[in-house]
């Protein structure tokens, strides 16, 4: 017999699982585009300097992704992370 009970609907449980899915999810998500503007980084001018490195670990998820838009408009990594 199939189990039809889904922790997320469950009144106690469901909302700590559904933030920490959330949570999770945000934390994964800007994970992924913190590595991609690195790496384009890297790509365009060289090795990342600690203080770069240091600027964009503090920077959101929504922040990351408007400067991935910069990249193309920038000529100095100084200008993407002021």
């Amino acid at each position: 017999m199939p189990i039809t009970d889904d922790i997320r609907d469950h009144d106690l449980l469901g909302p700590v699982y559904k933030r920490g899915f959330q949570e999770g999810f945000d934390r994964g998500f800007k994970r992924g585009v913190l590595n991609i503007v690195r790496r384009e980084i890297e790509k365009q001018w060289g090795t990342i300097p600690s203080w770069a490195d240091q600027r964009l670990a503090q920077l959101s998820a929504t922040q990351l992704e408007d400067s991935i838009l910069r990249l193309l408009d920038v000529n100095t990594i100084e200008e993407l992370l002021p």
